[in-house]
């Protein structure tokens, strides 16, 4: 037997036709191993079924629903200086660095960013009391996005 083009294309057949996850020929010194993908089943496995839900309301709900969703509190945006995950603590075992009802000032550390896997403190632009807290500990924040509410 001869390891040529031909020989291997024969021996990738019969995996297929004898349903074989591997099959390992050796000739003259020369081994060659060659292995089955299960791709079909990997994808198969992977692939989660969602189901959609439709919901129809008329405009006057639409706008009821709207209005009772946003909170909407007077106060100046302290917001996100960049993309990250936001941190109320500094460590997962700590204390928030502000709370509703917290007086800041200028420059204290209101949360911490992390991009890149570098930790960012976001320091306070404006005094104030902390009126809301618009992120939750953990979650993937935008640039901009407001993280606190200061009055």
């Amino acid at each position: 037997m001869k390891l040529d083009l031909e020989t291997i294309k024969k021996l990738a057949k019969s995996i297929e036709e004898h349903n074989l996850s591997e099959i390992t020929v050796e000739v003259n010194g020369t081994k060659l191993t060659m292995k089955k993908e299960e791709l079909k089943q990997e994808l198969a496995n992977s692939i989660k079924y969602v189901e959609k839900q439709s919901t129809y309301t008329s405009k006057e709900e639409t706008v009821e629903e709207t209005t009772n969703a946003e909170d909407i509190i007077e106060g100046k945006d302290i917001v996100s200086p960049m993309v990250g995950t936001f941190y109320s603590a500094p460590s997962p075992d700590s204390e928030d660095f502000v709370k509703i009802g917290d007086k800041i000032e200028v420059g204290d550390t209101v949360c911490i960013v992390e991009a890149m896997k570098m930790m960012n403190e976001v320091k306070s632009t404006i005094s104030g009391t902390i009126v809301a807290i618009k992120s939750e500990n953990g979650k993937v924040i935008k640039k901009g996005e407001t993280l606190f509410v200061v009055k």
